[in-house]
């Protein structure tokens, strides 16, 4: 399995989206829908922010500020709390304008609340950028023959490997890989009309195209297989 699908893997497991779950006030099954909808989008995202040297040098920094990945060490515990407004704000970071879009999709594809699910993405990014920072060393680390910060960032803009990107795309080729009547729903997450957002492209192929069995519905069955 992919190095941070792995990561994702060994957090969420049933007594932690159990939690989850309870925090937002949701179904196991639900919860289980929204998280197969939202980690996507979460990972496309974050791929479109790091294909730029700019967006990647900016999550770099955050990861090396505030997610060195013990985010991991109890994620039931921490999906036990309540997300903190620093949490939700830093949607807006991750999926810029698209943050409604986003929302609503989630919330089609799960049958929760926009409320709900603004809890749940804002409970799911730390971990996401958790495993990211855990697994670049929160920004330092992983970078080819010790090129530091610089290569990570080149990496992650599609100028070498070992970069956020390589982390991202792994990521999400495999739950492509592993999915293949998705048709492409995720093929390299691309910006198909040239506007900057992955999340139209993503839309627009059918998320939350209405229920567990269509759009999105069972993406992430390998990676939380019958955890839920």
């Amino acid at each position: 399995m992919n190095d941070l699908l792995g990561l994702l893997a060994g957090g969420l497991d049933q007594k932690a989206l159990g939690n989850l779950g309870a925090q937002i006030g949701a179904s196991p099954q639900q919860t289980g829908r929204a998280v197969e909808a939202a980690l996507p989008l979460l990972l496309g995202a974050l791929q479109r922010n790091a294909a730029s040297p700019q967006g990647a040098s900016a999550l770099l920094g955050a990861l090396s500020r505030d997610h060195d990945g013990s985010v991991l060490d109890d994620v039931a515990g921490f999906f036990g709390k309540q997300a903190t407004g620093s949490d939700v704000r830093s949607l807006d970071h991750i999926f810029g304008g698209k943050r409604a879009p986003v929302e609503n999709a989630v919330s089609r594809a799960s049958g929760l609340s926009g409320a709900q699910v603004m809890q749940l993405l804002a409970q799911l990014a730390p971990l996401v950028l958790g495993a990211l920072g855990k697994l670049t060393g929160g920004g330092a680390a992983r970078a080819p023959r010790g090129g530091g910060l610089g290569d990570l960032v080149s990496g992650a803009a599609g100028r070498g490997g070992g970069g956020l990107g390589d982390l991202l795309g792994g990521a999400l080729g495999q739950m492509q890989g592993s999915n293949p009547g998705l048709g492409g729903l995720l093929g390299g997450l691309l910006d198909a009309d040239g506007d900057g957002s992955v999340v139209d492209d993503l839309l627009e192929k059918g998320l939350g195209g209405g229920g567990a069995g269509g759009g999105l519905g069972g993406l992430l069955g390998g990676l939380l297989g019958g955890k839920r």
